[in-house]
């Protein structure tokens, strides 16, 4: 009476939408590696002009 109600199938579903399969997964590891080289050659560049203006 007062025990957890069974789970239904239906709430075990779930549905993949339009861009969830295999390409879209290649396309965010791609996104993902380009975010991270664009953001070490960022912080290169910021930490090389820090260095630079601290030189003079």
């Amino acid at each position: 009476m007062f025990g957890s109600k069974p789970k239904k199938a239906e709430d075990r579903r779930y549905y993949l939408l339009p861009g969830q399969g295999r390409g879209a997964r290649r396309k965010h590891r791609q996104q993902f590696y380009i975010a991270i080289l664009v953001g070490c050659f960022s912080a290169a560049a910021l930490g090389l002009a820090i260095w630079v203006f601290n030189q003079t």
